[in-house]
């Protein structure tokens, strides 16, 4: 018993514990103490651009107040005319080409 002892004590001792440093830990502490880049600034919009976009909101706001006023007058009327009808098809293609410009835009402000 006393001879197993020594010789796991003897081995224990005799073997150096070895750390070797893993590549993550390497990847982590390369950027340790590297100044932060700050994010590239956002493209602004031209004073053109701007415009267009607060006027395509007007015409959209402008159209879903017109759009609701005809729906309203068709159904105190019974029904929409064929008249109405179109004019609200012709609305709605005009208020999804401003959403499309607003869109496009947005898009380009908040890149």
């Amino acid at each position: 018993m006393k001879r197993s002892l020594v010789v796991a004590l003897a081995l224990a001792t005799a073997m150096p514990v070895i750390s070797l440093p893993v590549m993550a830990d390497a990847q982590v502490l390369t950027g340790r103490g590297a100044p932060r880049r700050a994010a590239p600034p956002r493209p602004a919009l031209s004073e053109a651009e701007e415009n267009r976009l607060y006027e395509a909101e007007d015409q959209v706001f402008e159209i879903d107040s017109q759009l609701a006023d005809i729906q309203a007058a068709g159904e105190a009327a019974g029904g929409l005319t064929e008249a109405q009808q179109a004019e609200i098809n012709a609305l709605t293609r005009r208020r999804a080409d401003a959403q499309r410009t607003i869109d496009r835009l947005e898009a380009k402000r908040n890149r």
